[in-house]
């Protein structure tokens, strides 16, 4: 279409039509979202959770998808709201932000009803941004500003949230007890070194490669082949040192299984499963277990500490609340033995669950899969 060969008057006439069919597509997109959430197709593929998918496989930015996903969520939960919508009285942003106030009042502890739910959503309509932000804040001005990140190069982001005045002191004291090791400390400075700490510290338990907490600034000089060495090599290299008498292990190792043998005798069958486990023998298969530590540092050491769920060449990696997975299930007669055993995050495993038992045992697993797909 030539835009030149048209009258103004038609010109603004096309530019709202536009306009109307772009909100009619978006609510169409909407409603497939929560089509493909309601079916958790994004785990079939892959991906790790919804807003990965909206990203990643149909190639939104953040921003657009996050709008659109929390409007897909509060047209679930309001289903009147689409007709508002789609109309125009009510903007995508600000459906995005009456979705984001729910669930924190609900976190809150001050969850609304339905009907008031539907108030608060009318109330909405017509209103700009800045108006409907400050409508949410004289609803509950006790809620903290919601949490913020922004790019401002490739290297570095923009981190913006609020802390309560007890952590602030916190965080004043913290600076004051550091000061000697680490002076005049920024709060990223303070920030790196104590999520590094920990991060170490859980790494290690994982079986994961880790690297030691550094004072701000200081670069990591150790060999780049240092660096890869995993607690499972270190803990292999120590129990090498300190067990040189191999005769002598051997012995140690009889005299232990007698006497877990003995003890086994007046215990019931779960305190015997774990007394078996203690010992080094082989786990039984068809019954859940502990899993010794080194077995599970052995499975998240395999796993590098992502998720190892797999779609047509596609691996999720995610690193979100991971858990340790029976390839065949052990209602099926899965074994213990790491051959049979994977890293997961929550919502593979639970997908994975669903897969091998069926939808019907596992509805309410699904349930919370879909709330928690964003």
């Amino acid at each position: 279409m030539n835009l030149k060969a048209l009258t103004s008057d038609q010109l603004l006439s096309e530019t709202k039509i536009i306009v109307s069919e772009e909100r009619r597509i978006t609510a169409k997109l909407i409603e497939h979202l929560g089509e493909i959430n309601q079916r958790l197709l994004f785990l079939k593929l892959g991906y790790s959770s919804l807003f990965e998918f909206v990203t990643k496989e149909l190639g939104l930015s953040e921003g657009a998808a996050q709008r659109r996903i929390q409007t897909m969520r509060l047209v679930t939960d309001l289903p009147e709201t689409r007709q508002a919508f789609e109309k125009g009285s009510l903007s995508l942003s600000n459906a995005a932000k009456l979705q984001s106030y729910f669930h924190a009042i609900k976190k809150a502890g001050k969850a609304k009803t339905i009907e008031e739910k539907k108030a608060i959503a009318k109330n909405a309509e017509n209103r700009s941004q800045s108006q409907c932000d400050r409508m949410l804040f004289e609803l509950s001005p006790e809620l903290p500003t919601p949490e913020k990140t922004r790019i401002l190069s490739p290297t570095v982001r923009e981190l913006k949230f609020s802390v309560s005045e007890e952590l602030f002191d916190k965080i004043n004291r913290l600076r004051d007890l550091l000061s000697h090791s680490h002076p005049n400390a920024t709060l990223a400075e303070l920030m790196d070194f104590l999520v590094t700490g920990h991060l170490t510290k859980i790494e290690k338990t994982k079986g994961l490669p880790t690297r030691k907490a550094q004072t701000p600034g200081q670069a990591d000089e150790r060999p780049e082949e240092d660096r890869g060495e995993s607690p499972n090599q270190k803990w292999t290299a120590k129990v090498t040192r300190k067990n040189p008498n191999k005769t002598a292990d051997k012995n140690t190792d009889k005299v232990a299984d007698q006497k877990n043998s003995e003890s086994a005798k007046n215990l019931d069958e779960t305190d015997q499963i774990n007394l078996i486990c203690t010992a080094g023998k082989t786990l039984p298969a068809g019954i859940r277990v502990s899993l010794p530590v080194q077995l599970k540092r052995t499975v998240w050491s395999k796993a590098d500490g992502k998720c190892e769920y797999v779609h047509q060449g596609r691996r999720c990696s995610s690193r979100y609340q991971l858990e340790i997975d029976h390839t065949q299930p052990l209602a099926l007669g899965g074994s213990n033995e790491s051959s049979n055993l994977k890293l997961l995050c929550r919502r593979h495993n639970g997908f994975a669950a669903i897969q091998a038992l069926g939808f019907a045992k596992m509805s309410s697993k699904m349930s919370s899969m879909r709330k928690r797909g964003q």
